[in-house]
């Protein structure tokens, strides 16, 4: 076959590609009805690469076979006429040539698009035209095609394999045809995909290392922006916008490299107000009484485009005893001063509160002398300044030592800019290797850890960090705040999250405990997997039902940890299946872990079998294969009749992961017991232990009416 192209007159692109960088080549892949034009033309103008129409290369094919007459089952034949044919295109101009004339009409045309399939799928036809489209990516390129990522270009830059559910297919299908009969469409998408998938010569398959991107409810351009946006990631260099690409850090690597501010300084100072302040959003419990902060809590925060980290503690104090003479706090109140002392000893730079409307108490002056001993940098911040007659405060407190007093209001804001101006210039430079380095701590695993007061948690917290980094004590709700700390287990990063005790109903006015409350919520909300202790020594009350639920409802994976172990005998081991049994059926799928945080018995399979359902809790059951299994399932059970009407599950598609979701298309809503029998079998073939599914039917009124919402603009 010649494939020498014809010349153009079109203008060249005025867009200078980088000289010192190849153009690349990207392969897209895809259903029928996916988009692999539309978007493969758009992504080449995008990139400033030629755009080469395979499709048009196979039009042309078939239209000379059907000019030379031969029968279009005889392989031989075809590729024969094939091989001597001279087919060229200029993707610039978007016109096809065979030999020599223009035939773009014709290929467009009913006889030709009839014929292409059985031209196309002779093993012969597509080694003959394989070669021109490798030649013509030769200098970088966009080509789409059912088996350009798997045989044309298997070394393309970049794969990306285009799909979307056939509901949605088949609406475009219909918009482009002007056809509304959408089952009808739907049928026949769903026999191409059958054969595309089955045929001998060039099946449908997705390349292993092809980025799979799932285009529901997505337009052309945020198809484009993504694609595009995949290539910049891939490719370096590719991204006309950044010159250099920056490096990546892995988080763990990143979070150490931070600059540690530790905000400190006697009980009910303003420190938490402060620090709220800072990060623009409430994150620690404020309250107009002392002793509120008890364990020391970080949070990333950025100034002036300097990231660095926010700890928070508890309050410094010291107690007067009878004979008039200071000694140093005991129980509780000495853990929290350990926890600001540890917080000081690992700070780049200390913030040191002084609330200006009482003056630099006894306190504040021991706390200011180990402070200049400690040679870290110090800030001394003058709290409560919240108009200009207290600035005249200010001057006294220079008597500690701590070079000028910074007068702010961390209630109203008032100057706490420009303490944060000091503060930045106090921080030391970033490490040179780290400099303008990226990391993405979403890809880190987050663990809450959850119960019900005194189960257990903290002591856990603690025994997984290795160091006392909760303060445990006998006294329910001794934590308050959401404590999180990033460690690494085994050379991985994770997040664990101590959370406060949720009890089933909290005394009127106490709103440290509400606000409590509120931040374990919080913390189930933004978490990935959950370690749910209950004390396995006392029968499981509501609460704890409660709490269940609660981590069910928000699609939380999480792990059964029966915490106090050593302290249950055979009568109540008993005692406890049954109840676990009757009153946790719903989490049946969540696996279970005894243990004694106490004396560390059982903690060394917390971590393995975190790192199971964390793997779970990402798992995606490619759409052939979940649809194979869902028509099995459907001919072993069908779905029921509703009124004079059989219901039919049409075809099914992983929307998301993490939890996995999985999107139903239906012709009427399906019952909850029907769902949970499809749980059943998804369970039953994919290892989903620890993880919550979530199946959601669409039937045809509610995609009506999700299609007339976004037509609408609403």
């Amino acid at each position: 076959m010649n494939d020498t192209p014809v010349p153009s007159d079109a203008p060249e692109d005025d867009v200078v590609w980088f000289d010192d960088v190849p153009r690349p080549v990207v392969a897209i892949d895809g259903p029928a009805g996916s988009g692999k034009s539309t978007v493969a033309a758009r992504v080449a103008a995008a990139l400033d690469v030629p755009h080469v129409d395979t499709g048009a290369l196979y039009r042309a094919a078939a239209l000379a076979c059907l000019r030379a007459g031969v029968d279009l089952t005889d392989g031989a034949a075809c590729t024969s006429v094939v091989v001597n044919a001279r087919i060229d295109r200029d993707d610039v101009a978007g016109r096809t040539y065979l030999d020599g004339e223009d035939v773009e009409d014709e290929i467009r045309g009913p006889e030709a698009t009839a014929a292409v399939s059985a031209v196309s799928a002779h093993h012969g036809v597509r080694s003959a035209l394989t070669p021109a489209q490798r030649r013509a990516v030769a200098d970088g390129g966009v080509v789409e095609g059912r088996d350009i990522g798997t045989v044309v270009l298997p070394d393309a830059d970049v794969k990306v394999f285009l799909t979307a559910s056939v509901e949605e297919r088949a609406r475009r299908r219909g918009g482009q045809v002007g056809r509304d009969d959408l089952e009808t469409i739907t049928a026949e998408l769903i026999a191409r995909d059958d054969a595309d998938g089955s045929r001998e010569v060039a099946p449908l398959v997705r390349a292993d290392d092809a980025w799979e991107l799932v285009t529901d409810g997505l337009e052309v351009d945020e198809v484009v922006d993504l694609v595009v946006a995949r290539v910049a990631e891939v490719t370096a260099g590719v991204d006309p916008d950044e010159d250099v690409q920056r490096p990546t850090v892995d988080p763990l690597t990143a979070r150490r490299a931070l600059p540690r501010v530790a905000v400190v300084g006697r009980p009910n100072v303003g420190k938490s107000t402060l620090v709220n302040r800072i990060l623009g959003r409430r994150v620690t419990i404020v309250e107009e009484k002392p002793g509120v902060t008890r364990d020391r809590t970080e949070h990333r925060a950025e100034w002036l485009g300097r990231p660095f980290l926010v700890v928070d503690t508890g309050g410094w104090e010291h107690a007067a005893s009878s004979a008039g003479r200071d000694h140093p706090v005991e129980g509780m109140s000495a853990r929290i001063v350990e926890q600001a002392e540890a917080a000081i000893a690992s700070a780049d730079v200390v913030l040191f509160i002084v609330d200006v409307t009482v003056g630099a108490l006894e306190d504040d002056e021991r706390y200011a002398k180990l402070l200049r001993r400690s040679g870290t940098p110090t800030v001394l911040a003058a709290n409560k300044v919240d108009a200009e007659r207290q600035e005249a405060l200010v001057h006294e407190l220079w008597n500690l030592g701590l070079d000028e007093p910074h007068p702010v209001s961390a209630r109203h804001g008032r100057g706490v800019g420009d303490l944060l101006d000091v503060v930045v210039a106090a921080m030391p430079a970033p490490p040179e290797d780290l400099a303008g380095a990226i990391s993405d701590e979403d890809a880190v695993p987050r663990v809450a850890l959850v119960g019900k007061p005194n189960v257990g948690k903290s002591s856990l917290f603690n025994r997984l960090l290795g160091e006392e980094r909760s303060i445990v004590d006998a006294v329910p709700h001794t934590t308050r705040d959401a404590v999180d700390t990033m460690v690494e287990v085994d050379g991985e990063p994770w997040i664990f999250v101590d959370t406060a005790g949720m009890r089933r109903r909290y005394r009127t006015g106490e709103d440290t405990e509400l606000f409590s409350v509120d931040r374990t919520r919080a913390a189930i909300e933004q978490a990935d997997l959950v370690l749910f202790l209950l004390d396995a020594s006392e029968g499981i009350g509501e609460q704890d039902q409660r709490l269940a639920a609660l981590l069910r409802d928000a699609g939380r994976a999480f792990v059964l940890v029966c915490n106090k172990w050593d302290l249950v005998d055979d009568e109540r081991r008993e005692d406890l299946e049954k109840e676990l049994d009757r009153l946790l059926s719903f989490a049946k799928w969540a696996p279970r872990i005894n243990v004694s945080a106490l004396s560390g018995r059982g903690l060394r399979r917390v971590m393995p079998q975190l790192r199971s359902v964390w793997t779970n809790y990402r798992r995606r059951v490619p759409t052939r294969e979940l649809n194979r299994l869902l028509a099995d399932a459907v001919a072993h059970q069908a779905p029921p009749r509703r009124g004079q009407k059989q219901l039919k599950l049409r075809y099914a598609t992983q929307a998301e992961t993490r939890p996995p979701r999985f999107v139903l298309f239906t012709n009427g809503t399906l019952p909850p017991g029907y769902k949970r029998y499809l749980e059943r079998e998804l369970r039953e073939h994919h290892d989903f232990t620890g993880v919550p599914l979530l199946l959601d039917d669409r039937p045809p009124a509610q995609r009506e009416n999700k299609r007339e919402r976004r037509q609408s603009g609403r």
